[in-house]
């Protein structure tokens, strides 16, 4: 099985790597630091069985988004995962497959990679609860509402909106000539603004509000 391993912390990587391989010899563990370095690997066929992306440092969920896009058919296990409902809720829209949370040992991490490789997922009951009420849910996610700090600026109105009409963080930045990075800065801003957990929300309480921009006062 060939597995490609993705963490920003190479330590815990080569940790990884190291033990799965002295507990399966079958394996093939190629290290990488970030999604982005997977497409220049390879830009067209990716070589490999599996992806694990350690979720322990931070972690942009568009590049995730942007991996799935382009290779749907590979399996995505999210390492070192909370195993919080919005957490597991917003990784597994992001295109995971399947998580290993962080008080989970090597024996655990085996079995969940056979697993994601066969398409199977095993989690507790309450995460599959939750699974099955986003899947089945009618009408818009309940979300808090914005306090009276929860100003947006007219620039995060701006990202808001283009992020409403599903444009990525690259494009987003095209469009209004900003870096991909202030970008993201704006969306996490905008999102811890408005209460919201993630950009499908945000895409959500706009629909269901039939505004043009986001439910929160523009600050000058």
């Amino acid at each position: 099985m060939r597995i490609a391993m993705v963490s920003l912390v190479r330590l815990l990587g080569e940790a990884v790597a190291q033990s799965l391989c002295a507990r399966d010899a079958s394996l093939d563990i190629a290290l990488v630091r970030t999604i982005d370095e997977l497409g220049y690997i390879a830009p067209n066929n990716m070589p490999f069985d599996l992806v694990v992306v350690d979720t322990t440092q931070g972690l942009d969920l568009d590049a995730v988004r942007n991996l799935r896009r382009d290779h749907p058919g590979l399996p995505l296990l999210a390492l070192g995962l909370r195993e919080q409902e919005a957490e597991v809720l917003a990784h597994g829209s992001a295109g995971f497959t399947c998580y290993v949370r962080r008080e989970d040992g090597l024996e655990r991490l085996h079995a969940m990679l056979c697993d994601a490789v066969a398409g199977r997922l095993d989690c507790s009951p309450e995460i599959a609860a939750s699974m099955m009420r986003a899947l089945f849910r009618n009408g818009p996610v309940p979300v808090p509402m914005p306090d009276a700090g929860g100003h947006l600026t007219r620039r995060e109105e701006e990202v808001a909106q283009l992020v409403t009409h599903a444009l990525s963080n690259k494009e987003v930045a095209r469009e209004l000539g900003l870096s991909e990075s202030t970008v993201k800065h704006h969306v996490h801003s905008i999102l811890g603004k408005l209460g919201l957990a993630t950009r499908g929300q945000l895409m959500r309480r706009m629909r269901a509000d039939g505004q043009s921009t986001p439910p929160a006062r523009i600050a000058i």
